[in-house]
């Protein structure tokens, strides 16, 4: 790869995908260079230095995986359930998915370790457990209620990204639509004791 042609984003990717494949040890601006056969002057030109580097990790991981996800969501005329169910199937959306899977679980694994690796995986679960705590308080569930089963469905799609079970993705995505049929009619709680009194 030519070194005048090279980008930032370059740089951020090949880094991704050493850290999907490797572990954050394995991601060097040597190792870097030599897969992409160029020389480390240019990592320093849009670099000051490696923690630089996986700064801008976390931050891209940040907004192609959960705010360029929202934004998309947000930007349809969709119902809650709609935006539920969307967000359930997202793990079962083939090759791009199991590489989104592969970056996040390395993440992970990095930010058992790592202060700043641990503070941007935090705010990203908040961020995705509130915008599904959003979801269930338009389906009209009470704000505890909305609050459990946010953190119910990101487990289940935590899950559903790692668990290999045997399923095809078509018995799969079905079971996320009844699951979600499900859960849009859970009535809240106020509705389900004032029914059994």
């Amino acid at each position: 790869m030519n070194n005048t042609k090279l980008t930032r984003d370059d740089w951020i990717n090949a880094a991704m995908m050493q850290l999907s494949t490797g572990g954050i040890d394995l991601v060097r601006v040597d190792s870097l260079a030599k897969k992409l056969e160029i020389t480390r002057g240019s990592f320093y030109y849009h670099f000051g230095n490696r923690q630089d580097l996986l700064k801008a990790i976390l931050d891209k991981w940040r907004l192609s995986a959960t705010e360029a996800v929202i934004e998309g969501l947000n930007s349809r005329e969709l119902t809650a359930q709609d935006r539920l169910l969307a967000l359930m199937i997202l793990p079962l959306r083939g090759g791009k998915s199991f590489d989104a899977a592969s970056v996040e679980l390395s993440l992970r694994a990095w930010a058992r370790r790592d202060d700043m690796a641990r503070s941007a995986v935090e705010e990203v679960d908040s961020y995705r457990i509130k915008y599904l705590e959003g979801i269930f308080l338009e389906m009209n569930h009470s704000a505890s209620q909305s609050s459990d089963l946010s953190y119910l469905v990101y487990s289940y799609m935590m899950a559903t990204s790692i668990l290999t079970t045997g399923n095809s993705r078509s018995d799969q995505a079905d079971r996320a639509k009844r699951l979600t049929n499900f859960l849009a009619d859970v009535c809240p709680i106020s509705e389900c004791q004032h029914r059994i009194a």
